[in-house]
């Protein structure tokens, strides 16, 4: 029987291993991603929160290596969702969206028992995105000011809709700025059925962010009468702000990525680290800014500070 040497074997081994090539980012981020990921999503798919976790998971789907599923869980202004995050493994396999209006649970729903900075650890605020008021097409009035003095004088209550607490508020505040003695504020689960509902005639005005207020203005559907920002907005150039329409509000959302509080912190810095090449990419930045939003991306520290 033929015998090889020990070292020679040992040495043809290295040389094969020293002209392997190198392995690619994504394999090596797969450590992290042992297996496919979750980014939970707690409002309706369709909407502008569904559509940001979308544009991610795709990217990250190829970053890592991994399948990267959106999956959405409805229902208590978000809570619904956020609840199911909490009772998952902190391994940084089940990644949670959610918005500014989670940081107003502790008055609105104090029953929750949530503090965002004990249950969770903030990865990224992905990005900003303006309120904006909106009105079907079909509606007479052209400015937020004559559509508000309209109600006064309806044969119904006009309705406002909001799919979260924050948005809710603002329809409320709109009301009491605008002398609105005949109205009513309208809870919707997602931004998806309350435009469906807004297009069908059964409520009057939306309160949505700007990822839904920018396609559907484009495609004649809605009439956007005020945004929320300082000054104009570039992707709604001809909607007033608030303050332009007579009512001094600023209205924006952010949308930020999180995971729970005790994953390991290799874990969570792989995750930034994801997602920070990610956000670099032309093809994200470009589907985020044609779906009305202002990309963030900062940091873990940024973010929590903000």
């Amino acid at each position: 029987m033929l015998q090889v040497p020990i070292r020679r074997v040992a040495a043809a081994l290295l040389m094969t291993l020293a002209l392997m090539p190198a392995t690619p980012r994504a394999e090596v981020q797969s450590a992290f991603a042992s297996r496919p990921v979750t980014m939970m999503v707690p409002y309706a798919a369709g909407g502008g929160t569904d559509a940001v976790a979308r544009t991610l998971a795709k990217a990250l789907s190829v970053h890592w290596g991994q399948s990267v599923i959106v999956e959405n869980r409805t229902g208590a202004d978000g809570w619904i969702g956020t609840q199911w995050v909490l009772n998952q493994p902190a391994d940084g396999h089940v990644i949670l969206i959610q918005l500014n209006s989670m940081m107003l649970w502790r008055w609105s729903a104090p029953e929750h028992r949530f503090d965002v900075t004990k249950d969770m650890r903030v990865v990224t605020r992905v990005q900003n995105s303006p309120m904006v008021a909106a009105v079907r097409a079909d509606v007479k009035a052209d400015d937020l000011r004559t559509f508000l003095e309209s109600c006064n004088s309806a044969p119904k209550p006009c309705s406002f809709g909001g799919a979260t607490v924050s948005a809710n508020l603002v329809s409320r505040q709109l009301m009491d700025l605008g002398g609105v003695r005949n109205g009513a504020s309208v809870a919707y689960k997602g931004t998806a059925p309350m435009m469906t509902d807004l297009l069908g005639g059964h409520i009057d005005l939306a309160l949505i962010s700007a990822n839904q207020a920018v396609p559907m203005t484009t495609e004649g559907k809605v009439k956007s009468l005020a945004v929320g920002l300082d000054k104009r907005y570039e992707r709604l150039p001809y909607s007033p702000t608030f303050e332009e329409a007579g009512f001094p509000i600023i209205a924006t959302t952010w949308y930020g990525l999180m995971v729970r509080q005790a994953t390991p912190s290799a874990v969570f810095d792989a995750i930034v680290d994801g997602i920070q090449k990610v956000s670099k990419q032309p093809e994200v930045l470009a589907a985020i800014e044609s779906q009305g939003g202002i990309p963030v991306f900062d940091s873990p520290q940024s973010f929590a500070a903000s």
